[in-house]
């Protein structure tokens, strides 16, 4: 079923695969391998969410991003800046058909 596939990873430690995340422009394609099957998703929205010290409503509401959709859409998750992790980056894209 399609849905919100949600890809989290850290941008300051263990790889930093997520590093440039936060530099990700609207509009840019990126690619998802299930084995050898490419899904290919286009970034509709780039969002530096305030989270650290954020009242639990606000937090709770930074979460909803990670939920379901009810439509198919990958969302990709890291902490920022690089040297704080104040903020959560949250980028979304839909499927290219």
């Amino acid at each position: 079923e399609p849905e919100n596939m949600v890809l989290a990873g850290h941008h300051n430690m263990a790889g930093e695969v997520f590093r440039d995340l936060v530099t990700v422009p609207v509009g840019a394609l990126v690619s998802v391998f299930a084995g050898e099957v490419e899904h290919v998703y286009q970034v509709i929205d780039v969002q530096v969410l305030p989270e650290k010290g954020m009242p639990l409503e606000v937090r709770q509401e930074n979460g909803r991003w990670i939920g379901m959709t009810g439509a198919e859409m990958l969302t990709m998750v890291t902490c920022w800046p690089y040297n704080n992790n104040t903020h959560r980056v949250v980028v979304r894209a839909l499927p290219i058909p």
